[in-house]
């Protein structure tokens, strides 16, 4: 027998104040006094332990237990979980209760606990056919939150809200739910809610959450005000300081304090491969509307990273896209490929030089900023003659190699590109426009944030940034290539000498576009 605590636990058991030793036990584990799960098998695994401690106090035991088994390797916690089963399954039914100690809202957070959604609210609407309580409500509420039945659990949530108007705190999670799904209106509303109620604990939670919301729905400098004066009068509230935290992420602009990479389908899904571990070698997408060039050849990029070799990618679109991607606005315009079919894009330029590709990999590996980029890149231009700029182009179609594989090949492209356009700038600013008037590929969006941040610093640039931006509006899909419309509200929200509302409606409109 181990520590202090292990002994008098065990002491109380033995010594028949099992009530007492569950209790003591229990909230030792869950407020880390205790670290050693050593009698919980062994408690859990006593065929008479409800007959000594009695069906709610056990039940209580499992609530807590639920939230330390977590915290323990996978063979222990499944071992664990089996147990809580058995000693649930062979209890009598008990009465029902209002709290986290009811019978029914144990077993359904113990199916929760295992992620297994579906059993949890099989459990859980057992007990709401044999009496409805607030605690039974609610539980029903946040597991349909899990299985995304959004107006089942509203429906639920706010039925235990009203046989019980003094515990709002489900709200609290029904705001979690909508705020990670970047649902802001929604998310303030569950929030606010618990505000109404008044609980001061839930809203130690709420009220900083309820600011946030406002302002990742406004973008109203008063309510990140606002969040911060909450943060301040309260320094031990670590919800208040996590949103400032993102607040102050979410002020950034991205493409110029940070990269913000593509999230177009066939980008996501190569993710999710590395995710899931699918290491079949073949790759088949089907799309709805045709991909952008670069983004076809970061998938093939990305599975050769992935397998180690050359994959096998089929990609079948539906439709064109229109406009159509392999047209330039007029002659001028940069094109990068050649189009066999919407499908099947083929490089247009011709592989780069060792020695152009080596400047622009050392710039794309240095850590992204705008600015610092920007003024690097005029050295980097220096270093090359007239003849060698071309090759500029050819980077964006055959990156380099990475000196490390640090960077996911679908991501590491778009920042070499971002680089090779950076260096084209300070060549000349009227590659900005061959660019923009190119092929709708992914070169533009470093082009016209380029173009745009320029503005933002120097007023003689700000006309041609205007007219530049103002084409590829035009040209953009307004029913695909979100991807391409964030990254121009963002750009578009560089722009100096606009009205507030101006700046208030491309925030809204990024924010938008991220949710959608």
């Amino acid at each position: 027998m181990g520590s202090d605590i292990l002994k008098e636990a065990k002491r109380l058991y033995d010594t028949g104040n099992v009530q007492q030793a569950l209790r003591y036990y229990a909230s030792s584990l869950w407020r880390g006094e205790e670290q050693s799960p050593e009698l919980l098998p062994e408690w859990l695994g006593d065929p008479h332990l409800a007959e000594k401690a009695g069906e709610q106090e056990v039940c209580t035991f499992i609530a807590y237990l639920l939230l330390v088994i977590d915290r323990y390797e996978e063979p222990l916690r499944e071992q664990l979980w089996a147990l809580c089963h058995k000693v649930l399954n062979s209890m009598p039914q008990g009465e029902a209760r209002q709290d986290t100690t009811d019978r029914y809202v144990v077993e359904c957070n113990l199916y929760r606990h295992e992620k297994n959604p579906e059993k949890a609210l099989e459990i859980i609407m057992k007990g709401l056919s044999q009496g409805a309580t607030t605690s039974r409500y609610t539980f029903a509420g946040l597991t349909c939150l899990e299985l995304e039945k959004e107006e089942e659990a509203e429906q639920y949530i706010a039925m235990g809200y009203q046989a019980n108007p003094a515990d709002a705190s489900a709200y609290n999670d029904m705001g979690d739910h909508f705020t990670a799904r970047r649902r802001w209106e929604k998310a303030g509303e569950c929030y606010y809610k618990v505000l109404e109620a008044g609980d001061g604990n839930d809203c130690s939670w709420a009220e900083p959450s309820w600011l946030f919301c406002r302002f990742m729905e406004s973008g109203d400098p008063f309510e990140l005000d606002r969040l911060v004066l909450c943060a301040a009068a309260n320094t031990s509230n670590d919800r208040a300081q996590w949103l400032c935290r993102m607040a102050a992420l979410e002020r950034k602009t991205p493409n110029v304090d940070y990269l913000e990479f593509s999230v177009e389908s066939i980008i996501n899904a190569v993710r999710s491969i590395r995710q899931n571990g699918n290491m079949s070698g073949v790759f088949r997408c089907g799309t709805s509307c045709q991909e952008s060039a670069s983004s076809i050849n970061a998938v093939r990029l990305a599975l050769e990273q992935i397998y180690g070799k050359e994959a096998s990618f089929v990609l079948s679109s539906a439709k064109a896209q229109i406009p159509s991607l392999d047209e330039t606005l007029d002659q001028e315009g940069l094109v990068l490929w050649r189009y066999r079919d919407i499908n099947t894009p083929v490089p247009a330029v011709d592989k780069p030089s060792e020695y152009v590709s080596d400047l622009v990999r050392e710039l794309a590996e240095t850590e992204f900023y705008l600015p610092a980029w920007y003024e690097a890149a005029g050295g980097y231009a220096a270093r090359l003659s007239p003849e060698q700029c071309g090759d500029l182009y050819g980077v964006m179609v055959y990156p380099p190699k990475q000196n490390n594989t640090g960077i996911y090949a679908e991501d590491w492209l778009f920042k070499v590109q971002f680089a090779a356009v950076c260096i084209l700038a300070r060549i000349s600013l009227h590659e900005l426009d061959k660019i923009c008037k190119g092929q709708l590929d992914w070169p533009i969006i470093p082009a016209f944030t380029l173009a745009a941040w320029l503005a933002s610093r120097d007023a003689s640039c700000l006309s041609w940034a205007e007219n530049l931006l103002s084409m590829v509006q035009s040209r953009i899909s307004t029913e695909n290539y979100c991807f391409f419309a964030y990254a121009y509200a963002c750009a578009a929200g560089l722009l100096p000498g606009r009205e507030a509302e101006y700046y208030t409606d491309m925030w809204r409109w990024r924010q938008r576009l991220k949710e959608g």
